[in-house]
C-alpha cells in the first residue's frame, strides 16, 4: 500500500521490486552502484521509498505490466 507524504506517493523497495518484477535485492544493488536509473528515491534514515510515479513510468518502459 502506497504511503503518501505531502501530495506524493510513494512505494517501498518490496512494493517497488514487485510492480518492477525484479528482487528487493537488485533495487538495493542498483542503488549501492550508484546506477543512474529512472526511480526516483527519498530516504529517511535506513528507509528507502521509491515514488510511484517513477515506479509506474518505468514498468511501462520495462513492459513490467503485471
Amino acid at each position: 500500500m502506497p504511503t503518501k507524504i505531502g501530495s506524493i506517493e510513494y512505494l517501498s523497495t518490496a512494493e517497488a521490486a514487485k510492480r518492477l518484477g525484479v528482487t528487493a535485492s537488485t533495487l538495493r544493488t542498483h542503488r549501492s552502484d550508484g546506477a543512474k536509473d529512472r526511480l526516483e528515491i527519498l530516504k529517511l534514515g535506513n528507509v528507502v521509498l521509491y515514488t510511484a510515479a517513477s515506479v509506474e513510468a518505468e514498468a511501462g518502459r520495462r513492459g513490467a505490466n503485471q
